[in-house]
């Protein structure tokens, strides 16, 4: 069977619509038509760099057309992006560059600074690209006289598309292998589920560089035409600006998001007459908030969705009534996905997911890939059951990930930082309760002897060496940490001990 690849999606609708249709940002609208032209002038860029097909490039930028313009000019070539959070720091770029073996580093302006110095400590090049790039590849396209060839090759559905880092169990992320055939079936299963048409406008509030909302929010609007409206920093009033200004009817929250909407409280009357569909994911949402979230938008429909990189985003989806009148479930397979939970029916054990959305594997991790994909199926670490009709509870996680806001971070990676410390002699992070993020990350710190070091000191220690989100927001010193007779830190009682 031919199918389509990722390039083929944003080509398509600048045929289809020209300078119709396309991405919304700020006041402003980009057509499809111009996106493509900005991605192909990019494209030409790379080539004259070296790079080509199967090449990897990283992509550091924020929500702004200039990064649809850079992964679409990637993927034209048949490179691989290798997307760059926008909140990491250059260290943990530099880290993440010489991993994926990348040829070259995009960035967008306010990236710069840490592009060049990611970039320039592995020795790559690092090309800052104008956030006006698809507004001025427009005006240069139609004042050129003639097209020159597209460079590259166009990828085949079983070419990598993107190598996404993500935390797990051990200290250093792991890069998630997403090949064309995995952004296409995750693409498909999530609108179909979701209900996605060409009339939609879709909010995309989170990242773009965090590869499930990629999928769920920017490329499920492209493969049907509808509009994307990019916010750069998520913040509630400019939301909701957004929101008004342009007609968005599907509003995506994840993690902490929903805490702050539910905590600003009434809308603006014309925000309820556009908003048709609050989903909400990356973490546990109460049915309070949900609650919430249904006064606040009236009439909207409630969607609660369930994923993870490893499964290209959307593993399950709840839509509607199921979200309040199954308290606690994440709803049931979508589209073209594989769900089911080891153990007797009914009962707890881990959720594994099968179908075309798995991902390939870990880059350069094959021990790690044969633990993740047994027998056909990811085992996703997550603990659940599954009812007579299908619905699907996450009732817990096998593996010692903590999700704070929507992103997970791993505790090792923060104990071997933390560890470096002089004055820290032994170390253990946990996740513990927090309000608006769900968790946070707590660090459970044995001082050197003769040591006075403080919390604050602490946390500019690890802030200065990893993202924002994975530095303590939390620490607290003991005399010991508690170990059993294997030597192994008993995490459950210090989870148990600071909870409150």
């Amino acid at each position: 069977m031919l199918l389509p690849t990722t390039p083929a999606f944003l080509r398509l609708q600048a045929r289809r619509q020209g300078d119709a249709g396309g991405v919304a940002f700020r006041d402003r609208r980009h057509a499809f038509g111009a996106l493509a032209d900005a991605a192909e002038d990019l494209a030409r860029m790379l080539a004259r760099r070296g790079a080509g097909a199967g090449d990897r490039v990283a992509v550091a930028a924020a929500n702004e057309p200039a990064i649809v313009a850079m992964l679409w000019a990637v993927w034209g070539l048949g490179a691989v992006a290798v997307p760059v959070g926008v909140r990491a720091t250059a260290d943990e770029a530099a880290r993440l560059l010489a991993h994926a073996r990348a040829c070259a580093l995009l960035a967008d302006g306010d990236r710069a600074d840490l592009a060049r110095a990611a970039a320039g400590a592995t020795g790559l090049p690092a090309l800052v690209c104008d956030p006006d790039l698809p507004l001025r590849a427009r005006l240069h396209r139609r004042a050129a006289a003639r097209r020159v060839p597209r460079p590259g090759r166009a990828p085949r559905p079983d070419d990598l598309a993107a190598i996404a880092y993500t935390s797990g169990t051990t200290g250093a992320p792991k890069g998630v292998m997403l090949t064309h055939a995995n952004l296409l079936w995750a693409t498909l299963a999530c609108g179909q589920a979701r209900g996605d048409g060409p009339d939609g406008v879709g909010a995309c509030l989170s990242p773009l560089t965090h590869v499930p909302v990629l999928v769920s929010h920017l490329l499920c609007r492209v493969l049907v035409g509808a509009t994307a409206v990019l916010v750069e920093k998520f913040d509630v009033a400019a939301v909701l600006e957004a929101v008004e200004r342009h007609g968005v009817t599907d509003l995506p929250l994840i993690g902490g998001m929903v805490f702050d909407v539910v905590a600003r409280g009434a809308v603006p009357a014309a925000v309820r007459r556009t908003v048709e569909k609050v989903s909400v994911g990356g973490a546990p949402t109460p049915m309070e908030s949900k609650r919430a979230l249904a006064a606040i938008f009236e009439g909207a429909e409630i969607i609660e969705a369930y994923g993870q990189t490893e499964s290209t985003d959307g593993v399950t989806m709840a839509r509607g009534p199921a979200v309040f009148d199954r308290p606690g479930t994440v709803g049931r397979a979508n589209p073209f996905v594989a769900v089911r939970t080891l153990g007797a029916p009914g009962e707890e054990g881990e959720i594994v997911v099968g179908g075309p959305t798995v991902m390939r594997g870990y880059w350069r991790d094959p021990a790690a890939t044969a633990a993740a994909i047994r027998d056909g199926w990811l085992h996703t670490g997550d603990l659940g059951r599954q009812d007579a009709d299908g619905f699907v509870y996450v009732t817990g996680r096998v593996k010692e990930v903590i999700i704070s806001g929507g992103e997970n971070v791993s505790p090792a990676e923060v104990e071997d930082v933390l560890r470096a410390h002089p004055e820290v002699a032994d170390v253990a992070v946990i996740g513990t309760p927090h309000p608006r993020l769900g968790e946070q990350v707590t660090a459970v710190v044995v001082r050197r002897d003769g040591s006075a070091v403080d919390a604050a000191a602490l946390v500019a220690f690890a802030g200065a060496r990893l993202a924002g989100f994975k530095k303590p927001r939390r620490v607290e010193f003991v005399a010991a940490l508690p170990r059993n007779a294997a030597n192994k830190v008993q995490v459950g009682l210090l989870r148990e001990r600071f909870a409150s």
